[in-house]
């Protein structure tokens, strides 16, 4: 199987839709390789590219027309144990025979030595996302849309057992710890849709900008940025 992590190429071209380019962009790791996204799938936002417009944008390529667009990720820690970036979300909800259960999570804000509370909550889970990720699952629990262009964590809770709590907007040099009850279930932790881990009772989280950004192949200044900007959503 051909290695992403040391690829000896310059840009790597994803055929797919946005699971298959969320993959690729774990595969890659700390190589982040410029990619040129080719809408084949059925939910395609990260993809600019048309399939049946394909030669025409490979020729822009060749001939160097076009910018590389740069969006901030995540990373994570688990009990020293680094998690794969993320371009979307992490998401910890309960796992195995506890899935309908809900959790107690307790969710802090990390600048520098300092530390604050934001949430002491049961709830089947927390989602921190990125800009990019506002769209997607963030999105379909009545998280808030922010901007690609700016660089944020977005913690939105998952069905909070309580009326007050709403998701918060984090700058990007801040630190999101959750840490999971003693006396709680687990929860499993999903990088962009792949399960990669499990936080025991007691245990916690680390999430922040990650060191590497994602890269795409751009040809022009609307991209999929604004895709989600168009139509009901603000009454264009």
């Amino acid at each position: 199987m051909f290695n992403l992590l040391n690829a000896d190429v310059d840009y790597v071209v994803v055929v797919g839709g946005d699971g298959t380019v969320l993959n690729v962009l774990q595969l890659l790791g700390d190589n982040n390789l410029p990619i040129l996204a080719v809408k084949s799938g059925r939910r395609a936002f990260l993809c600019e590219v048309p399939p049946d417009e394909f030669r025409e944008f490979f020729s822009r390529f060749v001939r160097g027309e076009f910018t590389i667009k740069e969006y901030m990720r995540l990373e994570s820690i688990v009990d020293d144990f680094r998690l794969p970036y993320v371009l979307n979300e992490y998401v910890l909800t309960t796992s195995g025979m506890f899935r309908s259960k809900v959790a107690h999570f307790r969710v802090f804000k990390v600048v520098g030595g300092s530390s604050r509370l934001i949430y002491d909550i049961l709830s089947d889970g927390i989602i921190i996302a990125t800009s990019v990720g506002s769209t997607a699952y963030n999105l379909s629990v009545g998280g808030p849309l922010v901007d690609p262009g700016l660089e944020a964590l977005i913690v939105t809770p998952l069905a909070p057992l309580s009326l007050c709590i709403r998701p918060i907007v984090l700058p990007s040099y801040v630190d999101v710890v959750v840490e999971v009850g003693s006396e709680s279930y687990g929860a499993d932790v999903i990088a962009d849709g792949n399960y990669v881990g499990k936080v025991e009772p007691g245990g916690f989280i680390r999430v922040r900008k990650a060191r590497k950004s994602a890269r795409f192949v751009r040809f022009s200044d609307v991209g999929f940025d604004y895709k989600v900007f168009q139509g009901p959503i603000y009454g264009f």
